[in-house]
């Protein structure tokens, strides 16, 4: 029954309210805004090669990697995974030297270390420096 109150308490505690979930897009929305600011996207790929870039990190609804030199790779994670946070351990799987749009990956929770069920990529977006 101890055992039963706890796992309550911790799923009433985890919910959030319609205000927290909207206060929290937007800050993950001017995050997103400040990190292309000064950048311009270019055309969607659907694999980026994995040995020059440096990531990913997630940036609102999106994960983020740095490509060596001016550019930036932005991918929206596809609507299987919709607890994106930015305090999470992005494990991907990878089947080669590139990550592609539909490869698999899974999100870690830093305080319980429990992975995420199977989320998936979209396309890359290149974002590069303006002059």
């Amino acid at each position: 029954m101890k055992r039963l109150a706890w796992t309550a308490a911790l799923v009433l505690g985890a919910c959030a309210t319609p205000q927290q979930v909207a206060e929290t897009q937007a800050r993950g929305d001017r995050l997103l805004a400040k990190t292309l600011a000064g950048r311009t996207p270019g055309k969607p790929e659907n694999c980026i090669p994995t040995g020059f870039i440096d990531g990913p990190q997630i940036v609102g609804d999106s994960l983020v990697y740095r490509q060596t030199g001016k550019r930036l790779w932005r991918t929206q994670v596809r609507d299987r995974c919709p607890f994106l946070r930015d305090d999470q351990i992005v494990v991907s799987i990878l089947y080669g030297a590139q990550v592609c749009r539909n490869d698999r990956f899974r999100l870690i929770d830093r305080g319980s270390q429990i992975p995420s069920g199977d989320c998936t990529f979209g396309e890359f977006v290149p974002y590069d420096k303006v002059g």
